[in-house]
Order: C-alpha cells, then structure tokens, then sequence
C-alpha cells in the first residue's frame, strides 16, 4: 500500500497565483430538472492549472431550494470515479439531498496521483491546487442552486490532508471539513508512516494561512487504530492542532480558551462490525469543535466504505454518513 507522501512532482505550480477562474464545465447525465438526478463533469482551468472533476445532483434538486455542498477529495492511486464508489456519497446525498463532486488530481501533478498538499506552493490561498479546488467549488455555485452557509470539503489519506489545507485557505468557503486518515496542517512534513508536525506550531500556521477570516474551524476526524501508514498518534495531532488555531482564531491570543480534553467519549456500536470510540471536543462556549472517531481493528481505509473499491473496510460506522450528520450541525456563521 503506497505511503500518503509519495512523488513530489509538480507541473509548474510552485508559486503560481490565480488572477481569475476560468471554469470550463460540461453538464453530463439525464439533466437537472426537478424530479430528476443528475451526473456532471467538467475541468476547471486558471493560472495556478487545471483538474477535472465529477459530480452528482440528487433526483430532489429545484432551483427554487439551494443545497449543501460536499467536495470529496480521494486519496493516492485513486480516482475521483473511484472514490465515489469507496465513500457511497452519491447514494447519501441522494436520500439527505445535497450535491457531491469530486476533483481528480492530475498524474502530471503527482505520479500517485496523491494531492501535493505538503508543498509549500500548495499551502496559501489563491494559490495552486487550493486555489483550483476553490475554482471547482466555484463553478458547482454557478451552475447549481447552492447553500453558501452549508458548503463542506473531506477527504482520504492525501485527501484528507488536503482537506485541512482548504479549510486553512478558505475558512470563509468551507463551513466544516472532515479528514479521513489524513493530517494536520503543515507544510513539508510528511505524517506516512510516523507522526506529522508538532501540533502546537502547525495550529499557529494554518491560523495565519486564514488571514482575514481566521475563525474556530469545526472538524470531524474519522482514524483506524491499526492504521500503519498514517499511524493514530496523527488523529490526535489533528485536533490538537485544530483546537490550537481555535485558540489563535477566537481571540487573537493563544491563551487556552479552547478547552484541550474531550467533553465526552463514546462507544458508537449502531452500525458495522467494529466500534468506535467518538471523543467530542468543544469550544470556548461549550459548542462543539471537533469530533474525533477511532475505529477498532481498522487500517488505512475510509469506514463503512463499499467492498467494491480499494482501501475500504466495511465493517466500520460509516465514516460519509457520520461526517455529513457533523457538517449539518455546522453551517458557516454570521450569514
């Protein structure tokens, strides 16, 4: 099984920054219309480059009632085609209704196929395969009835890497992220195989990468306890750093105002074959912040995930439904 940080290829992204989006989309499927579900396509292309996506709009949608959005970003050695066969989000979004799409890393980005999330030129705002994977969230806006408040991003293994990387870049975009198997926010250190960053500085670091719409940033994390390429020490690493750029974020001061030790542990036994210990942590309020799932006996795999697809396990609580129970417990505030 291939490490999350595999191929440092790039395709001339390094210090790239987008001055415009140029989405170029094609509508795929049986259309739109109310009554009807959807499939879409499309490539999103600007200064920073260019990716295809996938996408998929619920039988329920009508213009006249705007929806939540996922973006769902797969891990190494997958497709996007792929991972929405792993994760199940389509046949979830259609009975919760909201749209799902799917961005596909480019083989000339990265030889696995892995997001280049650990480069520094893929770590700013604006920049690189942030600024690409806003561009696709953007083109998803224009061409369907989207809720702004409920507009979500995850992901797996480098996916889910990237996806800590989103919601340090657009914490203004992205109400709530969840990472499966993935790592903290942090530039140039690689977490397969042992820990990531120390936490403590990556939380400072990804406060900063919010810029003017630093905030407290909900997120839900999803690890196996016999996870060897991305070992569980990782999943603490993430809320802890979280819990740091809360702090940073909520006042300007790291002062401990965001409660470090979980407000509650649970055993969640309603689905699957393997429990999960869930540990929520709050925020200064006593809201909920974070919410971490370790699921016993599970390696490097999404829970819940389809036996049609690599890197599944089954046998786990469903990871695409216990995220997005999470993210509609989080719209974006102050809107």
């Amino acid at each position: 099984m291939p490490p999350i940080v595999t191929g440092l290829g790039s395709d001339g992204m390094r210090g790239c920054f987008a001055t415009a989006l140029i989405a170029l989309g094609v509508l795929m499927g049986p259309g739109s219309a109310a009554g009807e579900a959807a499939t879409f396509a499309g490539r999103q292309s600007e200064a920073a480059g260019a990716r295809s996506f996938l996408g998929y709009v619920p039988p329920a949608y009508n213009r006249a009632t705007p929806l939540p959005l996922v973006v769902a970003l797969h891990g190494c050695t997958q497709t996007a085609a792929q991972f929405r066969k792993l994760t199940g989000f389509d046949k979830l979004a259609k009975a919760k209704r909201f749209v799902v799409v799917y961005p596909q890393q480019s083989k000339k980005a990265n030889f696995f196929g892995c997001w280049n999330w650990f480069l520094d030129s893929n770590m700013r705002r604006s920049a690189g395969e942030p600024s690409i994977i806003a561009g696709i969230t953007a083109w998803v806006r224009r061409h369907y009835a989207i809720d702004p408040r409920r507009i979500y991003v995850t992901g797996f293994s480098a996916g889910g890497a990237m996806a800590s990387v989103m919601g340090a870049t657009y914490p203004d975009l992205y109400a709530a992220i969840g990472v499966a198997s993935g790592c903290e926010y942090a530039a140039g250190v690689p977490c397969a195989g042992y820990r990531g960053a120390d936490p403590e500085q990556a939380g400072l670091l990804a406060q900063r990468a919010m810029g003017p719409f630093a905030r407290p940033l909900p997120v839900v994390v999803f690890q196996g306890d016999r996870d060897t390429t991305v070992p569980p020490v990782n999943a603490e690493q993430l809320v802890r750093q979280w819990q740091v750029t809360a702090d940073w974020a909520d006042d300007g001061a790291a002062n401990r105002s965001i409660p470090r030790v979980p407000r509650k542990t649970s055993f969640d036994r309603r689905s699957g074959r393997q429990t999960a210990s869930v540990a929520g942590y709050t925020d200064r309020r006593g809201q909920e912040l974070v919410q971490r799932w370790l699921v016993r006996g599970m390696g490097h795999a999404w829970s819940g995930g389809c036996s049609c697809a690599a890197y599944a396990d089954p046998g786990g609580p469903g990871a695409a439904g216990a995220m997005y129970g999470f993210f509609m417990r989080h719209p974006m505030p102050g809107r």
